[in-house]
């Protein structure tokens, strides 16, 4: 194949972009980069693929993109227009509506084995709601918090708070009974409080929302030791957001 050639080109070029873009991915990834997973890359190749190939047609059609500047650019375009329509038609594909709750506590456990499946699906590790396991959640924020925008938090991010929260939640009620509820008088509408059989009540919800839009002063393990270590019922209000 000829370096004119707009589909050498096009393949090339994007060849080093989604490599770059690859390199990034796994340089945000907190784990070893032997854990990064594999669907991730997979997609990416084929975004390249289908990337190269459309902008590869037009090139042939129209000069200008022939050069190696406006495939470049093209390329760039192209890749978030791609991924893009992958992920739509992913979500519209295998998108499955959340299932009637019973009861807050039963929601609230929902909400953790499905953050238990996003760790294990993004780093390989299976969290098994011990005390320890916190630890990988902190983590988990901590890399989080560093694209969110702490004057105007983006939309999804309490839904995160909550999902990570749940797990929170979950492991200390494990420990110590209780039950979750929506609201609190003192922490607000949707604080998700969670009062155990000794009558304390603590927000994991908040203190995942302060650990994302505040950063790492709001370290959520540190919360969770203060209050298994505690002694005296105590209401913990200033955790909630």
């Amino acid at each position: 194949m000829s370096i004119s050639s707009p589909f050498f080109r096009t393949f090339t070029v994007g060849a080093v972009w989604f490599t770059a873009v690859a390199l990034k991915m796994v340089s945000r990834h907190s784990g070893h980069w032997s854990t990064y997973p594999l669907h991730n890359f997979i997609v990416l190749v084929v975004a390249w693929v289908i990337t190269a190939l459309l902008l590869g047609v037009a090139a042939s059609r129209f000069g200008r993109l022939r050069s190696w500047w406006g495939i470049g650019l093209g390329t760039v375009v192209g890749s978030f227009v791609v991924l893009g329509l992958m992920l739509f038609t992913v979500e519209r594909v295998y998108s499955t509506p959340l299932p009637k709750f019973k009861s807050t506590d039963e929601m609230m456990v929902y909400f953790s084995n499905e953050t238990a499946k996003w760790v294990k699906r993004d780093r390989g590790i299976d969290l098994d709601y011990s005390l320890g396991s916190i630890k990988v959640i902190e983590e988990e924020l901590g890399r989080i918090s560093k694209e969110v925008d702490r004057a105007k938090p983006q939309a999804g991010t309490l839904c995160l708070a909550i999902g990570y929260g749940a797990y929170i939640g979950e492991v200390l009620r494990r420990r110590d009974g209780g039950s979750w509820a929506v609201d609190h008088p003192v922490g607000g509408l949707r604080s998700y409080p969670l009062t155990t059989k000794s009558t304390n009540t603590i927000f994991p919800v908040g203190w995942c929302w302060k650990r994302l839009t505040n950063g790492e002063e709001e370290n959520v393990y540190h919360k969770a030791l203060v209050f298994t270590e505690a002694h005296n019922p105590f209401t913990n209000a200033a955790g909630a957001r």
